[in-house]
Formats: structure tokens, C-alpha cells, sequence
């Protein structure tokens, strides 16, 4: 029990902005804490469903209601997927052999790519926020736990680097097969929560998210030869914007199809 409190202090510590005692990072004190890294995500999307209550009381509900929903994760979560994100966009944006982008994921500096494509990203992210239906966030909320379960779980399926320090989260034996099973459960609840919100929106969510997962073993086994920690970190900021595009892409075709059939 002390090792599973020990992990929630941990997850807390390292993956959110909410204050926790600084514990020693070793492989007994974390082999529980991908369990609590999605409990994270949901606060995250509780949050976003009450802002969803406000947003329509703004001036210029739109853009202001959409930099809220962009921001409010990254705060919350104390930036913690940003860093990895970024490094992996560096590194593949180099173009250099395995080795050369190991390495990269390596260097504390952000490159320019990095800075660049962070730009990209927030300005792109805002934009799709700006345009969703108010009826489309309760759905996307839950994206946030699903993102961050699927993070876990390629932390403790997938292969590693040598490099990779991701083993250190990764118990053995009944402890892994209990973070499996928390994992899993995280990934059925987020569907279920999706598809009882909105069937029509949670389909083009959820496929967002497909995408973003296959997308991510690609980058992971064919340019690194297995996942880091950053690696990981970067598919949950790639699911995050994913997921929103899909939706609103979907929503635009179906109002063409309306508008031609019209």
C-alpha cells in the first residue's frame, strides 16, 4: 500500500502542477504510478466541462473560450509532455541517422525546429479550438484521460531504447499486470464516456486518436528503433491535437454534404 500511495505522490509530482512532497525517483517508488497519470487527464477534463458552462457568457467567447482549453491542460499539467514533445520534433526534423537523433532527445537545448514548430502547434491548436461546437467538448474532455492511458500503456508494452530510462516505470510481474488492467479500464471508460456524450463526435474522436497511436509507432520504431519517455510524451500532444482536428474535419464535410444536398 505505501508503494501505491508513493506512486500517486509521484504522478502528482511530476505530471501535474498540484503540489506534492518530492520523493526519490527510483523503479520501486514508480512502478505504480502510470495508474494515476490519467486520474491527471480527467481532472483536466472535469475542468473543461465546467469551462464549457462559462465559455458562452464571454465577449469574444470564441477565441478567448479556445486559448482557456489549449492552456488549461498544459498548466495543469505542468507542461510535463511539452518538453518531450518538442525534443522529438527537433530530432526528426533533423533528418540524421538513429544515433544522430538519440542524441538529440538527449540535448537539454531546444533547437529551432522546436521553437518553430511550437509556434505552429499552439497557433494551429487554438484554431481548432476556436471552431468547435460547444456540443463537441464534453467528448474531447475525455481525450485528455484517453491520451494519457495510451501513453502508459506503450510505456509498459512496447520495446525501449537502450537509451530509454522508461524501464524505471515498468514493474514486474503482478504490479505490471495491475497497471496493464488500470490502463485498460482508463482506455474502456474514456470510449464509453465518449460515445454516451455524443456517438456522432466521439467516432471522429476516437479515430483522431487511432491515427495519432499509429502515427506514433511509426515515428517511435521506424526513426528510433523502440519509445522513450519523450517519444511517449510526444504522442500524447500529437493525440491531443489530433483529436479536435478529426472532429472538425468531420463536422465540415457533414455540413457540405448537408449544404449540397440543400
Amino acid at each position: 500500500m505505501k508503494q501505491v500511495w508513493t506512486s500517486f505522490r509521484l504522478a502528482f509530482s511530476m505530471y501535474s502542477v498540484f503540489p506534492a512532497r518530492q520523493i526519490e525517483k527510483n523503479r520501486e517508488n514508480m512502478k505504480y504510478i502510470l495508474i494515476f497519470v490519467p486520474l491527471i487527464g480527467a481532472i483536466i477534463g472535469v475542468l473543461i466541462k465546467q469551462w464549457q458552462v462559462i465559455s458562452p457568457y464571454l465577449i469574444d467567447k470564441d477565441l478567448l473560450g479556445a486559448v482557456v482549453c489549449v492552456m488549461l491542460p498544459i498548466f495543469l499539467s505542468s507542461g510535463a509532455f511539452l518538453d518531450g514533445f518538442f525534443r522529438t520534433v527537433d530530432a526528426l526534423c533533423s533528418h540524421q541517422p538513429r544515433e544522430g537523433k538519440l542524441e538529440i532527445l538527449k540535448d537539454s537545448h531546444s533547437g529551432y525546429f522546436a521553437i518553430i514548430i511550437c509556434v505552429c502547434y499552439f497557433f494551429i491548436i487554438v484554431g481548432l479550438w476556436s471552431e468547435m461546437p460547444l456540443d463537441s467538448w464534453p467528448v474531447l474532455a475525455y481525450g485528455f484521460m484517453l491520451s494519457r492511458a495510451l501513453y502508459g500503456l506503450s510505456i509498459v508494452c512496447f520495446p525501449h531504447t537502450q537509451e530509454s530510462k522508461c524501464s524505471m516505470y515498468v514493474g514486474d510481474g503482478i504490479s505490471k499486470a495491475v497497471v496493464v488492467a488500470f490502463l485498460i479500464a482508463y482506455v474502456a471508460f474514456s470510449v464509453a464516456g465518449m460515445m454516451l456524450c455524443d456517438i456522432t463526435v466521439a467516432i471522429p474522436c476516437l479515430l483522431g486518436a487511432l491515427i495519432a497511436f499509429a502515427y506514433y509507432c511509426y515515428v517511435a520504431f521506424h526513426h528510433f528503433g523502440g519509445i522513450t519517455e519523450d517519444i511517449a510524451c510526444f504522442f500524447v500532444q500529437v493525440c491531443e491535437i489530433m483529436m479536435p482536428l478529426v472532429v472538425l474535419l468531420t463536422n465540415i464535410i457533414t455540413r457540405l454534404d448537408i449544404a449540397g444536398e440543400l
